[in-house]
């Protein structure tokens, strides 16, 4: 993965998941709001639109552990990736993670996308990530922090193939990029460099953003890497951007399968940069090749992703996000890709969100928020 990685292109969505029984823990989810800020993620090449999400505790007196799930989009994509013993692995997804956010505390979650390296060609494969807040709960101010994982877990190998200048040996031929895999912690290391004899000639530190990625070295050779040691993690903290507005914000409310939790509509907020969505009806989505728009749905993203639809080897936006629209009661919110308004429903707003919907470098409304007002 040479540092060209390409540009980053980003599906995003924030969905807050509403399947908890415990009434206590549905007022703290409450308590959480998302948003993606226009502070781009360090350690991602600058044209890269990978934008940092932060989550905020509006409780004025009430700590609140907070679960998040990350996804990739499409979801459940799984990679291969090397250990910090260079030993292969599956990096699958979704992936889990939790952060205690103070009263009105506001703190960086993770990123809009991170990278993979595909072996059977030489580009990088931006991945789009998808952040849901999976569970919170109220807890005490001394009450201790649940402890956080070996940070030698989070450091992993990726290989990038079909380089000419690393030449063949006992592992693929390629370059080997370390990869930081925790969402919202630092990681810094020492990776042990090996001789073609197999003996250490060298060490190199390494001190990664979240889940960026920095080049070691070839995977065979002279001074090929070897294993990671002395890892350790560093918790990041609003920075001052942390003033900065939010881009844009979708909440999603799911009901729980087995015992709804009882919603009420509410009314849009006046509509504009920064402004927050707050939805209160179950919203339904699909990914269809992009094109592709059946009756009574409209599209919410798109994003590019090489190995559907055509398989695009260039940048290409080959996927879209559709959302249902005809089960949506007079009222209902939807914030949509700017195009025609649908029939029955009357437009509220619109906005520019760099993340979705043709992912505009220039500020132009490519956003639209509707409303329905009639079946």
């Amino acid at each position: 993965m040479k540092r060209s990685f390409g540009r980053a292109f980003v599906a995003f969505t924030l969905v807050a998941s509403f399947g908890l029984s415990h009434p206590v823990e549905a007022a703290a989810i409450d308590d959480i709001r998302l948003e993606v800020r226009a502070e781009r993620c360090e350690g991602f090449d600058p044209g890269d639109k990978s934008f940092v999400v932060y989550a905020t505790n509006v409780s004025p007196s009430q700590s609140i552990d907070a679960r998040f799930k990350y996804d990739s989009v499409p979801a459940q994509q799984h990679f291969i990736l090397f250990d910090a013993s260079l030993k292969p692995i599956t990096d699958r997804f979704p992936k889990y993670h939790a952060r205690r956010l103070e009263p009105r505390e506001a703190l960086p979650i993770g990123c809009t996308s991170t990278y993979r390296a595909p072996l059977e060609r030489t580009g990088a494969l931006t991945v789009p990530v998808v952040i849901t807040i999976q569970g919170a709960k109220y807890v005490d101010p001394g009450e201790p922090e649940a402890p956080s994982a070996d940070a030698g877990s989070f450091a992993a190998f990726t290989l990038q193939g079909s380089i000419n200048e690393c030449g063949p040996g006992a592992r693929p031929a390629g370059l080997l990029y370390v990869v930081n895999l925790h969402p919202f912690a630092r990681l810094s290391a020492s990776i042990t460099l090996i001789g073609e004899r197999g003996n250490q000639v060298g060490a190199v530190a390494v001190n990664l953003a979240p889940m960026s990625a920095r080049k070691v070295g070839c995977s065979n050779g002279s001074s090929q890497p070897g294993s990671v040691t002395n890892a350790a993690l560093e918790l990041l903290g609003a920075s001052a951007a942390n003033q900065t507005p939010a881009i844009a914000l979708r909440r999603e409310v799911k009901p729980q399968e087995e015992k709804p939790i009882e919603t009420k509509p509410v009314e849009a907020e006046p509509q504009g940069p920064g402004a927050r969505l707050v939805l209160g009806a179950l919203l339904q989505t699909q990914y269809v090749c992009a094109g592709s728009l059946p009756p009574g749905w409209i599209k919410i993203n798109d994003a590019w992703n090489p190995t559907v639809c055509g398989n695009p080897t260039g940048v290409a936006f080959n996927v879209w996000t559709l959302q249902r629209l005809s089960d949506q009661a007079p009222g209902a919110i939807v914030q949509a890709c700017r195009a025609a308004v649908p029939p029955g429903w009357v437009l509220v707003g619109t906005t520019w969100n760099p993340t979705v919907c043709g992912h505009p470098d220039s500020r132009e409304s490519n956003v639209m928020t509707i409303k329905r007002v009639s079946d």
